[in-house]
């Protein structure tokens, strides 16, 4: 009983800094009240939410700032379980509405339903604060485009693939923003493929299947987040592409995003692909430092803490391309501020991350970890590229996780051979062989890049 009471304390002090955190008060409302603190352990924190659509929801949009705020109020890091089953009703004054209004209360009214966010998405996430660099301007340029009238038929559908973090969530979140502001009658969709995974399945489980397909073939805008996950299951991969074609065949606009190209998703059946490929195909490469600081910048005026700019600097050339990283980062010093009311300089930015860069460096890339990525991306097994097999389809990539392990790591040629059972010289051959395709070869190049991108944000 005394833990479930400093539990409830600790929450009610977390929540506060939630709120200064995420500084909207919809969101809040809507992810935040409805949480019920159920206990609290030396490293654990257990949440109580309704279903795991909650659950899933809360760690990948707000777990690390629910962390910072309970490491804040407990003086340690714990990890965060959520716990399904529990429902805590929505404070009736936030929901309701006064009965009467006059015309400058209808007024203000509208204006607060034309700014809230489309289904499922962050209000955050428009065009005007995505940061434009030359990683991203294509797809940027392109999901704009969506919303011209005119022109969205020459990118239908916008396929936007890039390694995770670099904001292809962002992009996707704004279409539906900007669509769902211009016109609320507009009918967006917007949902991860796990997501949509899970409603189609609970619909044949639940006998309501004719529910699900009217509600996604009846869209002005399907947005579909990880793509890639669609080819877990060849039914879904059907119903997907009846819902695809009909939605095209009616110049609905449709958005996807992958980790890949459609034609590198191992599993997905040929005739999507080729749908895929149809319209625009855009990548989003990873971050430059001065993508970095722009990024940093502009998520730095979401917040009333402000930082000199080597400040700044210093987080964009120590953290990875991952805009998440880079918000971790920034919030850890935006905490340290408010909660030790100094001000804060590059010595004591230093000392206040050296923990999370640490652990950020600690992650450091082996021949182990390049062999796994290179074996996923050929849909191979790490066997093949271990082993002595000399086919093509093999040996190629063989070379390049050798030439990967070579640029990427700091093991000697012996020791990257011994790890691959070969001696040092077939190594340098493997190396000398993709430097030149590498040059020569705009179709292995790509794949190079996409790999180092890959490994890149491991």
């Amino acid at each position: 009983m005394r833990k479930g009471i400093a539990m409830e304390q600790a929450w009610v002090s977390a929540c506060k800094h939630i709120k200064e955190e995420i500084n909207d008060p919809e969101t809040f409302r809507r992810w935040i009240e409805t949480i019920v603190p159920v206990s609290i352990a030396p490293a654990k924190a257990v949440l109580g939410v309704s279903d795991d659509f909650t659950a899933k929801w809360l760690h990948v949009h707000f777990e690390e700032i629910i962390a910072d705020a309970l490491k804040n109020v407990c003086g340690k890091q714990l990890k965060i379980k959520y716990e399904t089953g529990h429902v805590k009703k929505i404070p009736e004054a936030s929901k309701q509405e006064p009965e009467k209004k006059s015309s400058s209360d209808k007024k203000a009214s509208h204006r607060v339903e034309s700014a809230s966010p489309a289904p499922n998405c962050n209000q955050r996430f428009t065009f005007s604060n995505f940061v434009v660099g030359p990683e991203n301007t294509l797809a940027y340029e392109a999901a704009m485009s969506v919303m011209q009238p005119g022109t969205g038929h020459s990118v239908n559908p916008l396929f936007i693939y890039s390694s995770p973090g670099l904001g292809k969530t962002h992009l996707l979140q704004a279409v539906a923003n900007e669509a769902t502001r211009m016109n609320r009658k507009t009918v967006v969709e917007y949902l991860r493929c796990e997501d949509f995974l899970n409603l189609y399945t609970d619909s044949i489980r639940n006998g309501n299947h004719h529910s699900f397909r009217d509600r996604f073939r009846k869209v002005d805008f399907l947005l579909i987040d990880d793509i890639q996950f669609l080819s877990k299951t060849v039914r879904m991969q059907e119903e997907f592409f009846n819902t695809f074609n009909k939605l095209h065949n009616e110049d609905k606009k449709i958005l996807l995003t992958s980790d890949k190209t459609p034609s590198e998703i191992n599993g997905l059946e040929q005739r999507l692909i080729s749908r895929f490929v149809s319209g625009l195909i855009v990548e989003i490469t990873p971050f430059s430092e001065e993508t970095k600081f722009a990024i940093l910048r502009k998520k730095q005026e979401e917040h009333l803490t402000k930082f000199d700019d080597k400040v700044l600097w210093f987080i964009a050339q120590n953290t990875k391309p991952d805009v998440r990283k880079l918000e971790g980062a920034l919030r850890r010093l935006i905490l340290f501020t408010s909660v030790k009311k100094v001000e804060m300089n590059l010595e004591i930015a230093q000392e206040v991350l050296k923990d999370y860069l640490a652990e950020m460096a600690a992650v450091r890339l082996t021949v182990e970890t390049i062999q796994k990525k290179v074996a996923e991306y050929f849909d191979l097994r790490v066997t093949d590229i271990t082993g002595s097999k000399r086919p093509a389809n093999i040996a190629m990539p063989r070379m390049i996780a050798m030439y990967l392990c070579r640029k990427m790591t700091d093991k000697s040629l012996l020791e990257i051979g011994e790890a691959f059972g070969k001696n040092h010289a077939t190594v340098i051959h493997a190396c000398n062989r993709i430097e030149d395709e590498f040059s020569s070869n705009e179709h292995m190049k790509r794949k190079i890049s996409q790999l180092e991108s890959k490994l890149q944000v491991v």
